[in-house]
């Protein structure tokens, strides 16, 4: 009798599905029951981490337009599609709020269709399509941040009872920000090297550089907020040094950058070390108990 072999795209599902709860230690822990089984903090870094893999998958599909055989890009293309499916049935299963769960199934909406451009083999016809519907996919998934956000907001002003002495509102809402802003330092980080590649002559459009531009001074800014935080630990402060320590690195190569002298290579791994970085950071503030 044959033994059957478990196929590279199931092996791929498996050790995606595991990353989830690696990553995410909380995400199916009853121990709040704010945000269905997820505490308020845990939904706000995933579905922030919607936003990342967002980016991450349509930065692979165009990485592999030119390189073909990169068998790490292939990984990440196939098991993001996994997480993020993943984590939006998570998100919506646990959402008991009306307007985050019909942002979550627009969510789901645009993802069926952005879906089927990326599951055909990488071409330039459909690179200039995801080029084009990606920011859509982008503003939807962090719209469903922002609502939640806002319904950790309500529930707190609606329960102040419940909140102890120690801990005041504003740090509160304070930290969800801070979990906020990280998080959405990993997309942007993906977001970077996708409009890298987006600025090749083939794929280049009239709005290509300055998109490249503005997520570059986004991606600056935005990590000396982290710097300053009250609530940094003397882990968080090593992070944070680290993630400054591999920005500086593209930041002095701006013109590199900004004239495609990178190697494609170079950029995509780059990018993935950044975001690894402000995850960890992420994940770090998610933790923090107030």
């Amino acid at each position: 009798m044959k033994s059957k072999t478990p196929s590279f795209k199931f092996v791929i599902m498996l050790f995606a599905i595991g990353l989830i709860h690696m990553n995410s230690p909380q995400l199916y822990s009853q121990k709040s029951n704010e945000y269905g089984s997820l505490s308020f903090n845990n939904a706000i870094n995933v579905s922030g981490k919607q936003r990342m893999l967002t980016q991450k998958i349509s930065k692979a599909y165009l990485y592999l337009l030119n390189n073909t055989n990169d068998a790490q890009a292939k990984r990440d293309l196939l098991s993001s599609q996994i997480v993020f499916e993943e984590q939006n049935r998570v998100l919506i299963q646990n959402c008991k709020f009306k307007e985050t769960t019909s942002r979550l199934v627009k969510v789901n909406e645009l993802w069926k269709s952005f879906k089927n451009l990326i599951d055909d083999q990488p071409n330039y016809d459909n690179a200039k399509k995801i080029i084009d519907t990606n920011t859509d996919l982008l503003k939807a998934t962090n719209d469903v941040v922002v609502s939640i956000i806002s319904e950790s907001r309500n529930s707190i002003q609606n329960s102040q009872d419940g909140i102890e002495k120690s801990s005041t509102i504003e740090d509160i809402l304070e930290l969800e920000s801070l979990i906020n802003i990280s998080g959405r330092q990993r997309m942007l980080a993906q977001r970077l090297a996708f409009y890298y590649y987006a600025n090749r002559v083939e794929l280049k459009n009239k709005n290509s550089s300055q998109m490249l531009s503005n997520v570059f001074h986004e991606l600056d800014g935005a990590i000396n907020k982290l710097l300053i935080s009250k609530f940094n630990t003397p882990k968080i402060d090593e992070k944070i040094g680290l993630a400054f320590s591999k920005w500086n690195a593209i930041k002095k190569n701006t013109s590199k950058l900004t004239n495609q002298e990178f190697e494609e290579a170079e950029v995509y791994k780059m990018s993935n070390e950044l975001t690894k970085v402000f995850n960890e950071i992420t994940l770090l503030y998610e933790r923090i108990n107030i």
